[in-house]
């Protein structure tokens, strides 16, 4: 009887233990050894195990000599957000990321290892966010599963079509970083460029042209008070030319009578 007991108290003991401890899958389905970064939570990314493994933020796996590989993930499927869709199309195992840091000057610029000359060509070339990965779980030896330390990067990620993913929804944080292509300048942009507006424009060519008509008009007024001086000159003109006429003859007459007082008086005849 009392070993029955204890018979029951293990078995009871063992199932919420084995139900803690759930299979991680790979992309193509297949199961991994890797263990959840997160044991309570209901999906996880995975990572491998041993001492000196993380689990980054951006639900990547850090090995314990510093490479950063793509696990595995707790949903089968890999339909939940909690996966990390990071080089998908290699669905079998596993795979390392290649750093682009020496090429584009950031440490969240990656490749996957089985895509050659990504970095350089940037075909299929990746940013990770967050920019600097933080450590969300580390692995506890004596419990032989993932503790969680941190908390994990929940942003809405981004992609493009150059970005290394399968047909399945892809829901980690992650941004593509392909070559941009040179944006066309609109017109507003030119105009804008050139230092002056087109209601600036037009306000300075009506401004021109009114300066234009306003010294045309100045120039005529002065041009008719000129012709009017010199009309009302050449009508005194005359009049003074018979005033001093006149003063002539009116000093001629006083000389004349001045010598006929002066002239002596006639002789008697005989």
């Amino acid at each position: 009887m009392k070993t029955l007991v204890f018979t029951s108290m293990f078995v009871q003991l063992l199932v919420p233990c084995s139900a803690v401890i759930k299979q991680c899958y790979y992309p193509d389905g297949s199961p991994s050894s890797d263990f959840p970064c997160n044991p309570n939570a209901k999906e996880s990314a995975c990572c491998g195990s041993g001492l000196g493994s993380t689990c980054l933020n951006n639900r990547l796996c850090q090995s314990n000599n510093g490479n950063i590989i793509r696990g595995s993930c707790s949903d089968k499927d890999w339909s939940s957000p909690e996966c990390a869709p990071f080089c998908l199309s290699a669905d079998a195992g596993g795979t390392d990321l290649i750093s682009c840091s020496n090429v584009t000057n950031a440490d969240n610029s990656f490749c996957c290892d089985h895509t050659s000359g990504c970095c350089d060509s940037g075909a299929g070339r990746f940013n990770v966010l967050p920019k600097e990965a933080q450590v969300w779980a580390t692995w506890n030896v004596e419990a032989s599963s993932y503790r969680v330390v941190g908390t994990v990067y929940t942003g809405n990620p981004t992609s493009t079509s150059r970005a290394p993913t399968t047909t399945q929804p892809t829901t980690a944080a992650i941004t593509t970083t392909s070559r941009a292509a040179p944006t066309n300048t609109s017109a507003n942009d030119s105009d804008q460029s050139s230092g002056l507006s087109n209601g600036a424009k037009i306000g300075i060519g009506v401004g021109v042209g009114v300066g234009v008509v306003l010294l045309a008009a100045i120039a005529f007024l002065v041009w008719k008070l000129r012709q009017r001086k010199a009309s009302s000159a050449t009508a005194q003109a005359p009049m003074q030319e018979l005033d001093g006429r006149g003063r002539i003859f009116a000093e001629l007459d006083a000389r004349g009578k001045r010598n006929q007082d002066l002239r002596p008086p006639a002789e008697l005849a005989g």
